[in-house]
Formats: structure tokens, C-alpha cells, sequence
């Protein structure tokens, strides 16, 4: 397994592309629970993930400690997981936070789309070297990831993202 140090601080391929600016308001209390990543940029740490979750779980009214899942190689394969805390930037609002690791790793990111229902998200760092499609169930109508790409394209080359093989029937409910 990974040490910690390479797992959170490891190279990943740059797009230099501005990301969104993120959305106007996140509830942490609406975006709480189970994610289902759909499709990611590349990045060391999930380098060989499949079946790839985030769950959120509510600490107190601003902070929400956060557990990371997936499958080394296949699904029902080795269990690879971590956790950390998330942080909003602004008060009691989601759209802006900081997620820390092992209590010394920290990042900023933004969520920059993100449907009425709260069924479908995109969270992506400033630079958009680190981005995320996640959805509520392990697949995505084909309609509604289309519109998702036809977003990104404006800011990234899109045939960059990696497309998470999930369960049928979902992991970690």
C-alpha cells in the first residue's frame, strides 16, 4: 500500500485550466451522505481504484468528516479507505471547503456544479488538476452526463477524466 506522504502529495498531470467559479450555495446538511464517483482526473492516490465512493457525515453545523472508498483492481477486492475532516470555507456553506488528511494534509477545493436535488455534483481544485463527477447512485443517465462534459469541455480537456467502473448494485450503502 501507498505510504501516506505519496498517497496525498503525489505528482499529477496538469490541465492548466481555470476551473468555475464554484456554485453560489452548498447546505452541508443537503450534501451530506454517500457520493458515487463517476469519473475523476487522474491522481496517484485512486490510481488503481474502481467502485470509488466519498461519504460525508455531519460533525457539528459546519464540519463534516469525510470517508473515502474503492476497490484496489476490482470490485470486492481490497478495501482501500481514509478519512479526514471537511471544512467550509464560508459559514454554513459548502460551496468553497478544505478537506485535511492525517491531520497535516490539506487542500482547497469548490464544488462547481451541482444539481437542485443534490443528486449530482462536480468538486474540482482551482487548478483542475484534481476533479471529481459524483452522482448519488453508482451510474449516471447518459443524458445527464453528456451535459456534464459539454460543461467541463470549456474548461478542460475532457477525454482526460477516467470513468469509474462501479458495482450494479452499489457499495458501502
Amino acid at each position: 500500500m501507498l505510504s501516506i506522504v505519496s498517497l496525498l502529495s503525489a505528482s499529477q498531470t496538469s490541465f492548466k485550466f481555470n476551473a468555475p467559479k464554484p456554485v453560489e450555495y452548498v447546505s452541508p446538511k443537503s450534501f451530506a451522505g454517500l457520493w458515487y464517483e463517476i469519473a475523476r482526473t487522474y491522481n496517484k492516490f485512486e490510481e488503481n481504484c474502481v467502485a470509488a465512493t466519498v461519504e460525508y457525515k455531519p460533525i457539528n453545523n459546519n464540519k463534516l468528516k469525510v470517508f473515502n472508498r474503492c476497490f484496489e483492481y476490482e470490485i470486492d477486492g481490497k478495501l482501500i479507505s481514509y478519512s479526514g475532516v471537511v471544512e467550509p470555507l464560508l459559514e454554513n456553506n459548502l460551496a468553497q471547503l478544505d478537506k485535511t488528511y492525517y491531520w497535516i494534509f490539506s487542500k482547497e477545493y469548490s464544488i462547481i456544479y451541482l444539481d437542485k436535488s443534490y443528486q449530482t455534483a462536480i468538486m474540482s481544485d482551482e487548478s483542475m488538476e484534481n476533479l471529481w463527477i459524483m452522482h448519488r447512485n453508482p451510474f449516471i443517465e447518459k443524458q445527464e452526463l453528456d451535459k456534464l462534459l459539454v460543461f467541463l469541455k470549456e474548461y478542460m480537456d475532457t477525454s482526460k477524466l477516467i470513468f469509474t467502473k462501479q458495482d450494479k448494485n452499489g457499495k458501502y450503502k
